[in-house]
């Protein structure tokens, strides 16, 4: 085999690993999102009770302002009461002072339920919470190994293109317009296929006898007649050498 077909294959096994790595980095994100929507779907519990917990603090911070609003409307009538020159106006601030005092009793009876709602929502969270660190932490695991994936991926990658234009440097300009122009219009970016049993590996044509030949003797660059791209042959041994 001649050195520009051994460049060609090295490029296209150089356009292949580029291609699958940039895949793979590309579904890293997604990959990523999978994980930590694991985590809040086998965290729903906890997290429905965290809710339970924050929605009762909200309702109790409510409560107890509306609380403070009503003790000062007390006081009012109280004083209202105290400085009353008539019975209207007694009359009047009695029945004030009396409605202030039972919203009170309501917003401290219901305040009382919020807080027992808030303390048995605190007491499941603290029975839960070392399972769900333990599931935190897996998942802050996952991310991390994910992390290194990419960065190993992103190494490679850099590698990879360096190398591509290391091959391209080297190959003939015209070489390089036709594997260039193959790669962009197939599918997949497949320039370079193997020839095996008389058959384009590619496009699974059948090739001629003497195509077969001229791809087995490796001195010149022969294409598929079907598909038209590059073909080359690999020994059965070391074919065999390959596949192990």
């Amino acid at each position: 085999m001649n050195a520009e077909l051994k460049e060609l294959i090295a490029l296209q096994n150089a356009d292949t690993a580029i291609r699958r790595t940039e895949a793979e980095l590309n579904a890293i994100p997604q990959r990523r999102a999978e994980i930590e929507q694991e985590f809040e779907q086998r965290a729903f519990e906890f997290r429905a009770v965290e809710l339970k917990r924050d929605e009762a603090a909200a309702a109790r911070a409510r409560l107890e302002e509306e609380a403070a609003e009503a003790r000062t409307q007390a006081e009012r009538s109280e004083r209202n009461l105290m400085s009353s020159q008539n019975e209207k106006d007694y009359a009047a601030a009695i029945r004030e002072l009396d409605a202030a005092r039972k919203h009170i009793s309501t917003l401290e009876t219901q305040t009382l339920e919020h807080m027992e709602s808030l303390e048995a929502a605190e007491k499941e969270l603290g029975e839960r919470e070392p399972q769900v660190a333990i599931l935190r932490e897996e998942t802050n695991t996952k991310l991390k190994e994910l992390e290194t994936q990419m960065g190993a991926q992103e190494e490679r990658l850099e590698s990879l293109r360096q190398e591509r234009k290391r091959l391209e440097i080297s190959l003939p300009k015209s070489t390089l317009a036709v594997y260039n122009r193959i790669s962009t219009r197939i599918r997949g970016g497949v320039a370079v296929a193997e020839a095996r049993n008389y058959s384009c590996t590619a496009c699974l044509i059948t090739l001629r006898p003497q195509v077969m030949a001229a791809i087995r003797r490796g001195d010149e660059i022969v294409m598929c007649e079907n598909c038209s791209r590059i073909l080359y042959y690999v020994p059965s041994e070391q074919t065999q050498k390959a596949t192990t």
